[in-house]
């Protein structure tokens, strides 16, 4: 025989020789009262094959002999499950819904499961992290409900590890080990969401977008596999929708509340309901819609630290004072299909949709010292941001031995500001009216600069918590003068085509082999353009009208019980009616900007604008091969690689000459690939201690505004940011050790270290530039050699279920994570690098903790939840050195929830937000140099829940 023939007969042998012998397979799905139990440990008595339950909590044991035995079910807080079954003539067993409950531990979850969700959904996170075969947290669906958190991110905000970036008091972005955010992939049903929104900037997605009562449950792993994307230093968020039941169910909640800062109400109402079509065919649906109107109050003080002088770097060059009213409303709508051809064969359905409206309003005082004048803006916009995704797939056992699994999906991020309604849908943008007055200030230094007093040369500025103007001419409606009208145009989407096949061979009951390969095609479309009018007479033609804010329609300053309250409300005295909204829309009209003797000064094809919009595609193909191996039953290994090739190409417009604003087209591409190795080991030490170390690769692909190859200018935020093709992604290798010890019924503690060595790090250097007389923002991005993260966590949830009368109730749940990097960031000296300096990383803070205070009886239950973020290096500014980079403030918010249950169906709830009213604060340098500081005020609801 030829070694060829050889080697065939013994592969033919080995791939199909189990089909030869009396064996077959046993599958049934894990439940309890709630619903179905995802990573239950399933196996059979006396035998080394042991499966985890899936997300719907079906699960396959196969290559059985005929014979008769007892199946094994564990679950954190149940009593074991045991089933006896029979196999005869090589027949499949489906043992149907294995339930839990039948069989009672004293005092456990099951005596209350109807009414105290909380313990049955610790039950499930817990019992998920435990059998994982990485280092992973859990969050599930009825502790999200349990909590004030109306939206994805304020709802993972209590993992450990994790803390996220607010914006007008509601969680927006998720990072994890105080990594910048987008290092984190956020997947959904374990695809990257697209993201696309108003700044164009990174590909963290907001989660703002996303209401929570959409997850089934939220699974962070920090230390990845090779079947995960690769693209995830910080970790992987991989937000899970809700899956089909198997009876028919239907839950209707609703709530009104009031958002103390903006003086309104909110309204919150959701509905699931599934049920079983046939006995192959089955269903869950859900929608909800939340309704709210929010504001904030800001100070922000722009300091000239571009300047080469240093005393006068430390000057303000404008106070902004800014007062933000949002109506905003989040839809949701969830649809998902299962369809089981038999035992051995399913095809599902998941379909997504959901829509962020933030109907923005704001007005804005800009006291400009340098310049000598104050400038008021009004401005009002819909931020409409639509996301959906579709996924099909289907799941297969092949034989005994082999497992193939399917998808194919389509998701899509869109956003456009929407505004003013008169004008057509693609003409529609941000709209921005500002008036100019000219004005003098007192309080300054003798060169003339505005400064706090602890930086100013004689010590004449302003001390305290804030910067007060001391203009000295009143501001008056009939001194300010119009001065420009604003359009901000700004359309942009991303939509991703991915397939993906994996398959799993069971090798041994000791040893599994995983490979497969994921394919991911990104379109990034990017349409910008600043439209500008100024008044005929700002340009010095003659006979053409001034136009005075006291001419056109104007409306009481929106107080809402005072600006800046916490404050002691310090700027009364420089704050007056504006213009209406209506006003500003009726600014766009022909007939009004005639007769205002407006004039367009930028136009779409400006040079200023020709480069801002853009085009990319980014072409992904990934393979990965992972095999996991039971070295003992009490050690196992999972190692692995994954490749993933990146083909990316942008398009985009430079100027070549400014007077005619002659422009080429320009297209650059990159072409890179990246080997990630992976390796993870669990030890359980006993039944309930687990030691789990590892070994991963990652990285974290350039942001797609920082690879536009032309420059954007966003007279919003006064910046201006241009990109850099050539940009390297940033690598990882990631160290990581962790201990679990799982005691009593829901009792938990965990501790570990981990270490990031990175490279290539990607950072955006800061400065100042004026044009025409306005101070913009100048940001641009660069690769850094590299960087260290080194940090540890410790973790507990304890239930005091052994105090004595009431005290029995108790419970707590708390976890601290410590952080520390260093990088070495350049020193610029009249603009030429002269050495480096040891910093953080961006984004990074060094400390973080979440504590949660409860009591729960069969009943009631009351929350009180704390999230601390340490402070932390938020913008680089390399050429103005360390004391000018800007800091966020240490930041610690608490809300409380409490409910009670009036029966076995219905629910009451009260939800609080933010009861101390927690700043959000940036300093320049040290913490008295105040540089932004801004307050949302507390938000609450109440409401009612009925399980039908």
């Amino acid at each position: 025989m030829s070694r060829e023939s050889l080697f065939l007969t013994k592969a033919a042998f080995f791939l199909l020789g189990p089909f030869a012998f009396a064996q077959t397979s046993v599958h049934g799905t894990v439940v309890d009262s709630q619903g179905n139990l995802p990573n239950a440990l399933v196996y059979i008595e006396n035998s080394s094959q042991k499966v985890t339950s899936n997300t719907d909590g079906s699960f396959v044991l196969n290559n059985i002999h005929d014979g008769n035995y007892n199946l094994v079910v564990e679950y954190k807080g149940y009593d074991t499950v045991y089933i006896p079954f029979n196999v005869a003539d090589k027949k499949e067993v489906d043992l149907g819904l294995v339930k839990f409950g039948a069989r009672l531990k004293e005092n456990s979850i099951q005596e209350v499961v109807v009414t105290s969700v909380y313990k049955a959904s610790q039950a499930r996170a817990i019992t998920m992290k435990k059998n994982s075969n990485t280092i992973t947290e859990v969050l599930s669906a009825d502790a999200i409900g349990k909590l004030p958190d109306r939206n994805a991110a304020d709802a993972v905000q209590r993992m450990q590890g994790v803390s996220i970036e607010r914006d007008m008091g509601e969680g927006r972005f998720v990072a994890v080990r105080g990594t910048p955010i987008q290092w984190t992939a956020s997947t959904l049903n374990g695809n990257r969401m697209p993201s696309a929104s108003g700044d164009n900037a990174n590909r963290g997605v907001q989660m703002d977008i996303f209401p929570s009562e959409l997850i089934q449950n939220v699974r962070l792993s920090k230390a990845l596999t090779p079947d995960l994307d690769g693209d995830a230093i910080g970790g992987n968020v991989d937000f899970i929708t809700k899956t089909s039941p198997n009876k028919e169910t239907l839950a209707i909640s609703m709530s009104s509340g009031y958002v103390n800062m903006s003086k309104s109400p909110t309204y919150n109402s959701s509905i699931v309901y599934g049920n079983k079509i046939t006995n192959k065919l089955k269903f869950i649906s859900s929608a909800v819609i939340w309704e709210r109107s929010t504001a904030i109050d800001q100070m922000r003080n722009i300091f000239n630290y571009g300047l080469k002088d240093k005393t006068a770097s430390y000057s303000i060059n404008q106070l902004q004072l800014r007062d933000y009213l949002a109506n905003r409303r989040t839809l949701g709508f969830n649809m998902g299909l299962d369809y089981e051809i038999n035992s051995r064969n399913k095809l599902y359905f998941k379909g997504l949709y959901s829509q962020y409206k933030d109907g923005q309003s704001v007005r804005e005082s800009y006291f400009n010292f340098d310049n000598k004048n104050v400038t008021l803006q009004a401005r009002h916009a819909d931020y409409l941001t639509d996301l959906y995704s579709m996924q099909l797939g289907g799941n297969y056992q092949v034989g005994q031995r082999l497992e193939v699994n399917w998808s194919l999906s389509k998701a899509r991020s869109e956003f456009r500001f929407n505004s003013p309604e008169n004008l057509d849908k693609n003409e529609r943008g941000y709209p921005m009216v500002n008036f100019i007055q000219p004005t003098t200030y007192g309080n300054l230094s003798a060169d003339g600069r505005k400064y706090l007093a602890m930086d100013a040369p004689e010590g004449v500025g302003d001390t305290g918590s804030f910067t007060l103007p001391y203009n000295q001419q009143t501001i008056a409606a009939d001194q300010l003068r119009l001065n420009q009208i604003i359009l901000s145009q700004n359309h942009n989407s991303e939509t991703d085509l991915r397939g993906q096949v994996d398959l799993k061979y069971k090798v041994s009951d000791n040893f599994e082999l995983k490979f497969g390969t994921k394919y991911n095609n990104k379109n990034k479309n990017v349409d910008s353009s600043l439209l500008v009018w100024m008044p005929k007479s700002s340009l010095g033609i003659p006979g053409t009208p001034v136009t005075y804010m006291n001419q056109l329609e104007r409306e009481a300053f929106p107080y809402r019980g005072g600006f800046m309250n916490p404050l002691g409300n310090p700027y009364n005295s420089a704050i007056i009616n504006q213009i209406t909204n209506g006003q500003i829309d009726q600014m766009y009209n022909p007939a009004t900007q005639n007769s205002l003797g407006l004039m367009r000064v930028s136009s779409k094809d400006s040079s200023s604008n020709i480069t801002s919009s853009y085009r990319g595609t980014e072409n992904v193909w990934a393979a990965y091969m992972m095999g996991t191996w039971k070295v003992t039953n009490q050690l196992q290994v999972l190692g692995g690689f994954r490749n993933e090739y990146n083909d990316i190409t942008f398009w985009g417009k430079k100027v070549v000459s400014d007077k005619d604003n002659k422009t080429e087209d320009i297209k650059d591409s990159k072409i890179y690939n990246v080997v990630l190795p992976m390796v993870n080991l669990k030890w359980n030490i006993s039944n309930d201690r687990i030691l789990r170390l590892a070994y991963t690769r990652s990285f974290a692909r350039p942001d797609f505004n920082d690879l536009n190859p032309g420059t954007i200018v966003n007279d919003i935020t006064n910046t201006i940011t241009q990109g850099n093709t050539k940009l390297d992604p940033t690598f990882s290798n990631n160290f990581d050790l962790m201990f679990e010890n799982y005691f009593g019924k829901l009792d938990l503690i965990t501790a570990g270290v981990f270490y990031k060595d990175i490279t290539n790090l990607i950072y955006k250097d800061q400065s100042v530039t004026d044009i025409g007389g306005r101070t913009y923002t100048f940001t641009a991005p660069k690769n850094l050699e590299g960087a260290t993260l080194f940090g540890f966590e410790f973790g507990i949830s304890k239930r005091f279920e052994n105090l004595p009368g009431f005290l029995k109730n108790l419970g707590f749940e708390g976890n601290y994570t410590y952080i520390s990097s260093r990088m070495n960031m350049p020193i610029y000296e009249n603009g030429q690098q002269t050495g480096t300096m040891s910093t953080t990383i961006p984004n990074q803070a060094k400390h973080i903790f979440n504590t949660i205070l409860f009591y729960e009886t069969s009943k009631l239950m009351l929350r009180i939840a704390g999230n601390y973020k340490g402070n932390y290096v938020s913008e680089i500014r390399a050429a103005a050195g360390a004391d000018h980079y800007q800091y966020f403030d240490k930041n610690f918010t608490v809300d409380l929830s409490t409910s009670y249950s009036i029966s076995k169906k219905v629910r009451l709830f009260l939800e609080l937000n933010n009861i101390f009213n927690e700043p959000n604060r940036y300093y320049m340098g040290t913490k008295d140099r105040v540089e932004n500081i801004s307050y949302s005020g507390m938000r609450g609801q109440i409401g009612f829940t009925y399980n039908f």
